[in-house]
């Protein structure tokens, strides 16, 4: 019971994380700081927290339902329920996490089956991307791969070091500066580090697979991963901002004769959601990245607060531990007069449980 208590209070501030995050990205127009947001609110699902936050006793009917009035009126139904519930919540949960691990693990075998053939990058791209990462102040530059398949551009994890993957039939069809934001855009990916997020998504999919804002989550935290992407694209190419925004557009075309949704295995530069603000916000020369320093220190101290935090009920009982006080009080003084008051006393105690109607006609 204390465990699923846990999980409620993990989705409780998640869910307040994910609301703080969509006021950032919607009402404030901070993607940087939405981001952080969203990821903690995917960090906080799985996470177990170190400090505890008492929000007091629960009302009497909600004691009753979890169990904790400690009444003989639901005595018999709480203990079913908590030798049984449990093995039932244990037994589907598993279940569908296995299931849904399988369809992942599904997915990414079709995937790199389809990347199996990839070849190496030409030399000019290798050296592009050498040149921008040094500019970067990435310490390995990612290995670059073309593959013949519609794949969009994206980076994945790799085993030493990251992988970007290129489609060959849009190579040719890119200018010099739009070759340049494409081998930008997706190098900012890797020094922020999104390429890893997508692990961490997967890995709370996998746990939270009946919850519906995980997905939620993911679609948004590729937002504001792309809002970030172009601002720090438009921020080193400002010359370049319409043959940005036309590669774009021409990668989200060429995309769509996709075969598999390769953009759920690493950050990918083609997001069709919310397309015409990506558009406006890399054409418009007034627009600001909005990295403030206030905003970034703000978020970075409420993801401290949420995620050392769990929210739990006093689960002690009243009821019991003044019964059991007026016991210590009878034990201590046995006087006729005393043990009149302590009974007074006692009958003058509020349950959280009605009595039944037998209850009330006896003496």
């Amino acid at each position: 019971m204390l465990f699923l208590l846990s999980i409620g209070s993990n989705m409780i501030l998640a869910f307040m994380t994910a609301l703080a995050a969509l006021i950032a990205q919607r009402g404030f127009k901070r993607p940087g700081v939405a981001h952080i947001l969203w990821v903690l609110a995917l960090i906080k699902l799985i996470t177990p927290p170190p400090a505890t936050v008492s929000l007091g006793r629960p009302p009497g009917s909600t004691a009753c339902v979890l169990g904790l009035c400690g009444c003989e009126h639901h005595a018999r139904a709480i203990t079913f329920l908590r030798d049984l519930a449990p093995s039932i919540l244990a037994v589907v949960w598993s279940t569908g996490a296995v299931m849904t691990a399988w369809v992942a693990w599904s997915r990414r075998a079709r995937f790199q089956r389809l990347i199996a053939h990839a070849d190496a990058a030409p030399a000019e791209w290798r050296s592009l991307a050498e040149r921008i990462a040094a500019e970067l102040s990435l310490r390995r530059p990612p290995k670059i791969l073309v593959v013949s398949s519609y794949i969009t551009p994206l980076v994945i994890p790799g085993l030493y070091r990251p992988r970007m993957l290129l489609p060959s039939a849009l190579l040719d069809e890119l200018t010099a500066s739009q070759r340049e934001a494409l081998i930008l855009h997706e190098l900012v990916h890797i020094k922020r580090g999104d390429h890893l997020v997508r692990m961490i998504e997967l890995a709370v999919s996998v746990a939270y697979w009946w919850l519906p804002i995980v997905s939620v989550i993911g679609r948004e935290l590729r937002a504001c991963e792309e809002a970030c992407c172009d601002a720090a694209v438009v921020a080193r190419l400002p010359e370049s901002r319409r043959d940005y925004a036309r590669m774009l557009l021409d990668v989200i075309d060429f995309t769509d004769r996709s075969p598999a949704p390769a953009a759920e295995f690493g950050a990918a530069i083609s997001h069709a959601d919310h397309l015409d603000t990506r558009l406006r916000a890399i054409l418009d020369d007034t627009h600001a990245s909005g990295r403030t320093s206030r905003a970034f220190m703000i978020a970075a101290g409420l993801a401290c607060v949420l995620s050392t935090c769990q929210l739990r009920f006093n689960l002690v009982d009243r009821s019991k531990s003044a019964t059991t006080s007026v016991k210590l009080e009878l034990a201590t003084n046995g006087s006729k007069s005393y043990r009149d008051q302590c009974e007074t006393k006692t009958s003058s105690l509020v349950l959280c449980c009605p009595r039944t109607p037998d209850e009330r006609r006896s003496p």
